[in-house]
């Protein structure tokens, strides 16, 4: 049988994915411990046509 060689990702793509991993754990940890933090910020909510 051959070898065979996988297509591994770079480190960089591999840093960059627990990246963004990390960064939605920790949005869901600091929204459980402080619900009101993120109540001020716009939510886009629909306005009427002037």
């Amino acid at each position: 049988m051959e070898t065979s060689k996988r297509n591994t990702p770079g480190p960089l793509v591999v840093a960059s994915i627990i990246i963004v991993a990390l960064v939605i754990i920790s949005y869901f940890i600091i929204i459980s411990f402080f619900p009101e933090l993120f109540q001020a910020m716009p939510k886009g909510e629909a306005q009427p046509v002037k």
